[in-house]
């Protein structure tokens, strides 16, 4: 149970739904929940839903969903998850910081789901504090927040600090929650119930956009493509990474074209692509400025290799 709770009764969890949350993400959070209470037999955790407005909120999939309460009207509950999705703009973003601090103060464990960690840091609730979202939000997320120690993890509990990607992860971070309070048979009996083989700890990496799963490569070429991961803004030569990882220039090639079916180069081009589509879609970053940081020498070369990969050219991208 929460330390320095002061009221009887269960814990109250609130889920602030932002515009175009991600419905998978608070499903994946109250079903586990509802589950608790029903194999436990008792009413062991409550949960309401807020919105800024206190009008119905709509998720990213177009469904609509009745709210509570305005944000911040209520008592101040146990555990607080700001949710959201497609957008990283908030309808009155200084009063959610002020409603989300005065909750912090008076100790309300705060979270989020999915891109709901960027309210959080916006907010200055993570200052001090590990956290995680989703990986299409992280490139944007470290532009605007350069400074705050960003993982890859599916969740982060960091104190009373609590993140999560998304999706299924919220459900793995509930599962957490619920196993600190009611013990592990109970979290496994849960999963269970929603056919979940094993509860993932918090430590394993989210899986991202790339091109192939870096667990599932060779160690040496998984090495490598995380090199070229980590420097995008100045590309390194194939030549400077198969000498990092003690290669000759062919022996990384054959590696590349046995497990991608494409030479190092156009995987790392195709790397720093799909990162430039991140920043377009998720910042307010001119296109030079998203070029310059992918590597590309000019906007134009920039815009034609996008348009060769996607099919579309980085304006049309966010129209």
């Amino acid at each position: 149970m929460n330390v320095g709770r002061n009221r009887e009764g269960p814990e109250c969890i609130e889920f602030l739904l932002l515009d175009l949350f991600s419905m998978m993400s608070v499903t994946s959070a109250i079903e586990p929940l509802r589950a608790a209470n029903r194999l436990l037999g008792s009413e062991a955790y409550s949960w309401r839903f807020s919105s800024e407005d206190g009008l119905s909120a709509r998720a990213s999939n177009g469904i609509s969903v009745n709210v509570n309460e305005r944000f911040g009207t209520s008592k101040t509950p146990d555990y607080l998850f700001v949710c959201a999705g497609m957008t990283f703009v908030a309808k009155d973003q200084t009063r959610l910081n002020v409603t989300l601090n005065r909750w912090a103060r008076e100790g309300c464990h705060m979270g989020a789901l999915s891109m709901g960690t960027v309210f959080l840091a916006r907010a200055g609730l993570l200052s001090d504090a590990r956290c995680t979202l989703h990986w299409e939000g992280q490139p944007a997320f470290r532009e605007e927040f350069p400074f705050i120690e960003l993982s890859n993890q599916l969740y982060v509990i960091d104190r009373n600090r609590y993140t999560c990607a998304g999706g299924t992860s919220s459900l793995d971070m509930i599962l957490h929650i619920i196993t600190e309070a009611h013990g592990a048979v109970l979290a496994r009996s849960i999963a269970n119930q929603f056919q979940v083989e094993r509860i993932r700890t918090g430590n394993v990496e989210q899986r991202s956009g790339s091109l192939v799963r870096l667990d599932t490569l060779p160690l040496q070429l998984a090495q490598a493509v995380g090199l070229m991961m980590r420097n995008f803004e100045k590309p390194l030569s194939t030549g400077s990474v198969a000498r990092t990882f003690g290669l000759s220039v062919r022996n990384l090639e054959r590696l590349f074209h046995r497990h991608t079916g494409c030479p190092p180069a156009r995987y790392y081009k195709i790397l720093r692509l799909e990162h430039a589509r991140n920043l377009l879609l998720h910042t307010n970053l001119a296109n030079i400025d998203i070029a310059i940081a992918t590597g590309f020498c000019s906007s134009s070369y920039f815009s034609a290799s996008y348009t060769e990969h996607f099919g579309h050219t980085p304006s049309q991208e966010r129209q």
